[in-house]
């Protein structure tokens, strides 16, 4: 039996890059449509072709139409094992909220998801720290990070940015401010997050299952990471769409 949600939500925050406020809405989807987005008039069956990442950010193209940042809320969606789901940002950046994973898993728990035992085994080694998945919402409370000097450095890419959207390291990365980690070795466990989003366009084809294993993955790299799993077979894709 496929999977959707039971209904809609709607997340709005400010666009980590843009700095202006942003929208996405999350849709149930009819059975057999698959993961479906849009940024304007014309929707897109997500599929591995739309992966078109930058160093810092995921990103999907297609036709024309481009959307940033959508890591965060497709490694949600990857959790909760969804087969179909339709994907509203009108301004073509998901919004950065709190960093982390944590409020789309929190609108998907609302909307009825669930996060079983997974068929997937997914670990990230980060900084001589490893961080693993089989199964759960635990690694969505993990947020973005940044360390301090890099974060004046680059104030005007990350327009958005402040101490309320990610976790802020001094140069020996420790945290900054009261709130400290949320998770122990929290950059690790966002390290994996950000591969479960980047699984998310094979994801949206058909379940996956496998062992999985990345030293330092970064959003640019991971897509070719992503097939050579594919064709060593440690990571097997049950395809239910056409890509």
């Amino acid at each position: 039996m496929r999977r959707t949600l039971r209904r809609a939500v709607c997340l709005r925050g400010r666009g980590l890059f843009s700095g202006r406020p942003c929208v996405v809405r999350i849709h149930p989807a009819a059975a057999g449509s698959g993961w479906q987005w849009r940024v304007a008039r014309r929707w897109h069956r997500l599929s591995p072709a739309h992966a078109a990442p930058l160093p810092h950010r995921a990103r999907l193209r297609a036709e024309g139409d481009e959307l940033v940042l959508p890591e965060h809320l497709l490694a949600a969606l990857v959790i909760a094992d969804l087969d179909d789901v339709a994907i509203e940002v009108p301004g073509g950046e998901v919004p950065i909220l709190d960093g982390s994973g944590l409020p789309f898993a929190q609108a998907l728990r609302h909307a009825g998801c669930r996060a079983d035992s997974a068929a997937l085994d997914v670990s990230v080694t980060f900084e001589g720290r490893t961080a693993r998945w089989t199964g759960g919402w635990r690694p969505t409370q993990a947020r973005t990070f940044i360390d301090l000097g890099a974060a004046r450095a680059q104030r005007a890419l990350f327009r958005g940015a402040d101490a309320s959207t990610a976790l802020v390291r001094d140069g020996a990365h420790r945290a900054l401010g009261a709130r400290g980690h949320r998770l122990s070795h929290e950059p690790a466990w966002h390290k994996l997050v950000d591969l479960l989003g980047d699984l998310g366009p094979w994801r949206a084809l058909g379940p996956l299952r496998g062992r999985i294993h990345a030293a330092n993955p970064s959003h640019d790299r991971t897509p070719d990471q992503i097939r050579r799993w594919l064709a060593d077979g440690s990571l097997q894709h049950t395809l239910s769409l056409a890509a």
